[in-house]
């Protein structure tokens, strides 16, 4: 059944808030001026107060009392932890996995896989993110692993926000592109230490351009990353 209409806008207002804070549009630590950005969309105060609840829970926004709704500011070393417990995660996952792939498993990652290629054909970076996404999700799902399935969840709206800052770099989409086929391919073949090692270097990759966006190496623990 596809969902009811007020939930496919306030989806699509969400990526459109996590976009405006990924590209600096609005800035980290900036309150949210409610009527300017529904004007800027498009949209009512209705799906934008449900995403802007949604981007609260995901972390991605705070709520000070008495003075409104304020986009996070992410310190160098949450950004660094972020990633280095995603990677752990997501590579646990696909070990996790293993056991228990079919073979309509892989037909659906590569089905997944599919999607992703149409999206980067298109240029449609939005598309091109949920499938990733989906990627991700299915993975997990696959591992049977409810406590790890709902830790990767916690994090989600998280990873996205980096996710949708690193899909802004042409060289990240086209290599991850490459190397997703090949995560898929180590766990149809039963290899489980080069599917898990191959998912650990695909996140680092992320990993690696973020930092070295926000020169995170040299920065100290307490630094601000804004966009």
């Amino acid at each position: 059944m596809a969902p009811p209409k007020y939930q496919t806008r306030t989806w699509h207002v969400y990526q459109d808030i996590v976009r405006l804070i990924s590209t600096g549009e609005i800035k980290a630590g900036a309150r949210l001026d409610e009527q300017q950005i529904a004007d800027a969309l498009g949209v009512s105060r209705t799906p934008l107060r449900e995403a802007i609840t949604r981007l609260m829970k995901d972390g991605l926004v705070e709520n000070r009392p008495y003075r409104g709704n304020f986009v996070r500011s992410f310190t160098a070393k949450e950004v660094v932890d972020l990633y280095e417990v995603r990677k752990g995660l997501e590579s646990m996952a696909v070990r996790f996995a293993m056991p228990h792939l079919t073979e309509e498993s892989i037909v659906r990652l590569r089905s997944i896989l599919g999607e992703i290629d149409i999206a980067l054909q298109a240029s449609d970076l939005e598309a091109y993110g949920l499938a990733d996404q989906q990627f991700h999700d299915a993975i997990a799902r696959f591992s049977g692993n409810a406590t790890l399935i709902s830790m990767l969840s916690q994090l989600r709206g998280q990873i996205q926000l980096i996710r949708t800052m690193a899909n802004q770099n042409p060289d990240v989409v086209e290599i991850t592109a490459m190397e997703r086929p090949e995560i898929v391919d180590a766990m149809a073949d039963g290899e489980v230490d080069r599917a898990a090692n191959l998912m650990e270097e695909h996140i680092e990759l992320v990993q690696r351009y973020t930092t070295s966006r926000f020169g995170l190496p040299a920065a100290s623990d307490g630094q601000l990353v804004s966009s």
